[in-house]
């Protein structure tokens, strides 16, 4: 992708194709001529991208370049993700920002998996309603008239777990609709939707029933990530896939582990240096791995700090300053090869992080208003002066934005130190104890946490 911007307008016939070459054949598809929606623009035409099959390995293509997507599922800190190595950012939906995302990717050397929000079963959208399927529909097309030719698109994601606890299969129709709708209007960039995991069942309906689509996606965080490359060939999935959010174990799959479920319900959380290694380690072994198999590339999940979640620290690569974890150094060595020169403060594991004496899994309780300490070890790989700061927040608590909220004022004695003696809080209930180590000249920092109920 070209980083300078140039003037360009033209009107010229559409014949390119999406090609699909498989064991030495193709199948061509002629659209359309779309009119160009940035053409008064001082932006240069949009992406070809394109798909072939060589061998048994799906290659990407962007203007016939060979290109396999190092990705991050964005909400925040957008072009930030080309400094580390990544070459595409995913978005979830249209919104008021949507345009201004796109020129900062393009600016920054990123494109984009354009999220196209399809409303979901569970949400209370009825895909018997005709009438609202195809408001839907027609919702769908005004975005994709209105961005199809941005230089920074690289596909349309149509839908992101739309799917989750659903029932009515034309789900997959109208996701096939709007497919259809894209490919008969924007020759350059293929579409795919994302699953919120690799259910057989599910994979052959799109097969089915979504013909239009040209890439699955797929969203799996550890342990299942191993599983999805045998679901998607049981499936008889033919075509390329996406791992399109990956990251630590799900808040949804701690079952049945007494070790990470405390007796009151809390979850007990991996510090982030334990997260980064998890991160780099699905990387690898299970999406890298796959490339030969039809995998295409991925997206890290969450690129930004997290706004909604049963616990707000579990995934996010940022905090609100913009300080970076561990994880993020650990993408910049998946998609580079290198470590950046200075790495993120170090917690090594839960053990390093203590209330009362106790590790997180010892389901600690005290009383309210009790006194009690806590400590954490941290080391920074580069040798740089570390700060601490400390926050308690009741469960489940969050900020009017649905992100992590500053925490109860007025129990620390002293948050700026490694070994802290606070007050528990007055009302009974669950909370969760914060421990952050940042690195402040270079933007960096670790987290612990220990979950704890005042009786």
């Amino acid at each position: 992708m070209k980083k300078v911007l140039l003037i360009f307008k033209y009107s010229f016939i559409y014949s390119i194709s999406l090609m699909m070459l498989s064991a030495g054949c193709s199948d061509k598809y002629d659209y359309p001529i779309p009119p160009n929606s940035f053409e008064e623009t001082e932006l240069p035409p949009p992406a070809k991208v394109t798909l072939s099959k060589e061998g048994n390995e799906w290659k990407l293509f962007v203007n016939g370049d060979e290109f396999y997507v190092k990705g991050a599922a964005t909400n925040n800190f957008y072009g930030e993700a080309a400094k580390y190595g990544a070459n595409t950012i995913r978005t979830y939906g249209v919104s008021d920002e949507t345009r201004s995302i796109l020129d900062e990717a393009y600016e920054a050397g990123l494109y984009v998996n354009f999220g196209l929000y399809m409303n979901r079963e569970r949400d209370g959208f009825d895909y018997d309603n005709d009438a609202a399927v195809a408001n839907q529909l027609e919702i769908m097309k005004e975005a994709v008239m209105k961005y199809k030719d941005h230089p920074a698109l690289l596909c349309w994601s149509i839908g992101n777990e739309a799917e989750s606890n659903y029932k009515n299969t034309k789900l997959w129709t109208a996701v096939n609709d709007v497919a259809k709708f894209i490919h008969q209007v924007d020759p350059n960039h293929p579409t795919t939707v994302a699953l919120s995991n690799s259910d057989v069942t599910k994979i052959k309906l799109i097969k089915e029933m979504a013909p239009q689509i040209d890439i699955l996606s797929i969203n799996m965080y550890a342990p299942s990530l191993p599983n999805v490359k045998s679901n998607v060939d049981a499936a008889g999935w033919e075509k390329p896939y996406m791992i399109t959010e990956f990251g630590p174990r799900g808040t949804w799959q701690m079952n049945p582990e007494p070790s990470r479920i405390l007796e009151w319900g809390g979850l007990v959380e991996q510090t982030s240096t334990e997260k980064a290694d998890i991160y780099l380690q699905a990387h690898t072994d299970h999406i890298l791995a796959n490339k030969s198999n039809g995998c295409i590339g991925s997206f890290v999940f969450l690129w930004g700090y997290q706004r909604h979640g049963e616990v707000l620290t579990w995934y996010g690569l940022f905090d609100k300053k913009g300080y970076t974890f561990g994880a993020v150094d650990a993408m910049q060595y998946a998609w580079t090869g290198s470590y950046p020169t200075n790495r993120a403060p170090v917690i090594q594991d839960r053990s390093a992080i203590l209330m009362n004496n106790k590790r997180a899994e010892e389901n600690i309780k005290v009383d309210k208003n009790s006194t009690n300490t806590a400590s954490v070890v941290a080391t920074d790989p580069d040798g740089d002066p570390l700060t601490y700061s400390w926050m308690i927040m009741k469960e489940g608590s969050a900020d009017s934005d649905g992100s992590l909220p500053d925490g109860i004022t007025g129990l620390i004695s002293d948050n700026t130190l490694a070994n802290i003696s606070f007050k528990a809080p007055s009302e009974s209930g669950a909370y969760r104890l914060i421990a952050f180590v940042n690195d402040d000249t270079h933007k960096k920092v670790a987290s612990g946490v220990i979950p704890f109920y005042v009786n």
